[in-house]
């Protein structure tokens, strides 16, 4: 039998189910399965001490390997991390999508999902994309990328920055609003140095549109825009971490959830220049959150059924007869120090480590399982 094993003893966290039994889990032909009366040349793979969990997502990385300036392999912070799901965060505009495709989505192991930058270009050509308007694609073009690429897209991509849109302020959201009103796709909303001013960013968000960033340590985040922020959030616009490597501030952390205690997505924003520090992986980005209470459940839950529904992913579930796609992880015990964005020390008795992904009933990657 292919694609068929049993995980003995493992803590499943399933959030679709709202508990975190010890249980054995049976996977035959990629798929959750009743345990069989005869386990007999079924391959058994002891997981006492691990948790079994959905397969992790992380939905803000940069994968356009060797051709946008920032960028990481996919499988290398994806299925070697744990991680099934990654999503590019606009490192692809509509001239460069078929390399995008060929070179990333469909050489990689991990699931590389996108969103699309609204510039041409993407970072293809720089990371100042947003400063042409003319470089920006049309509603056709879109509509035409939807009809041949629409498998793999979440949403479309805006880096609202003032290094970004130079003396376009504001310009390149309003039109971004009126591509995605036609297009019915999300924004995805990069927050960072001002101009423009945040309150002009979130007035133009609707339910469903995701800020990214929303911990960053700058002047002008989401802090500083409290009425804004909360009117944002209660009407659903969503946030997401996008750690990064100025984008993260831990002190910022009980600022914004303070005000409100939005239910944001963990992300890293992961690419090479980062990758060692500040950020590390998804699963030390997660753990960088275990001071403020947080528990490992609803960590879980941060990147694994909340950015499915953010991005529109199909729900994963640990049930009968559903496809067996699992992040296998340890909570290990011991002083760890991390750092935020701004090379503040975080320091940590537990955290979580990485070991093995498997997908449809196959392990692709382990660590020691």
């Amino acid at each position: 039998m292919t694609n068929t094993m049993i995980i003995k003893h493992a803590e499943v966290i399933d959030p679709s189910a709202g508990k975190t039994p010890k249980r054995d889990l049976c996977i035959l032909d990629g798929r959750f399965a009743g345990m069989p009366d005869r386990i007999g040349d079924i391959p058994v793979f002891d997981a006492a001490g691990c948790y079994a969990a959905p397969g992790f997502v992380d939905s803000h990385v940069h994968v356009f390997e060797n051709h946008a300036p920032i960028s990481i392999s996919a499988d290398q912070i994806g299925i070697h991390q744990g991680v099934h799901t990654v999503v590019d965060a606009g490192s692809t505009g509509v001239k460069d999508f078929d390399f995008f495709e060929k070179e990333i989505i469909n050489r990689n192991s991990t699931d590389v999902r996108f969103f699309l930058n609204i510039a041409r270009s993407g970072l293809c050509a720089g990371l100042s994309e947003l400063a042409d308007m003319d470089d920006l694609m049309t509603p056709e073009e879109l509509s035409r990328f939807q009809k041949q690429h629409g498998s793999h897209i979440v949403g479309l991509k805006v880096r609202m920055s003032g290094s970004v849109v130079k003396e376009n302020g504001i310009h390149p959201l309003v039109y971004a609003r009126e591509l995605s009103d036609k297009s019915g796709l999300p924004l995805m909303i990069h927050i960072g140095n001002q101009p423009p001013k945040l309150h002009e960013v979130l007035d133009l968000l609707r339910q469903g549109d995701i800020v990214t960033h929303c911990f960053h340590g700058k002047a002008g985040g989401v802090a500083d825009y409290p009425r804004e922020f909360v009117s944002a959030a209660s009407r659903g616009v969503r946030f997401d971490v996008g750690h990064g490597s100025a984008s993260f501030s831990s002190d910022t952390v009980p600022r914004v959830m303070g005000i409100y205690p939005v239910d944001f997505t963990i992300s890293t924003d992961l690419y090479s220049r980062n990758f060692e520090s500040p950020v590390g992986s998804l699963m030390d980005t997660m753990t960088k959150f275990l001071p403020y209470g947080f528990t490992v459940e609803d960590l879980v839950r941060r990147v694994t059924d909340l950015p499915r529904k953010f991005l529109g992913l199909s729900p994963a579930a640990i049930k009968l007869g559903e496809p067996a796609d699992l992040t296998i992880f340890r909570i290990n015990q011991g002083a760890k120090e991390l750092v935020d964005s701004e090379g503040k020390a975080i320091s940590v008795t537990r955290y979580f480590k990485p070991v093995a992904a498997i997908m449809k009933g196959k392990k692709v990657w382990g660590n020691e399982f």
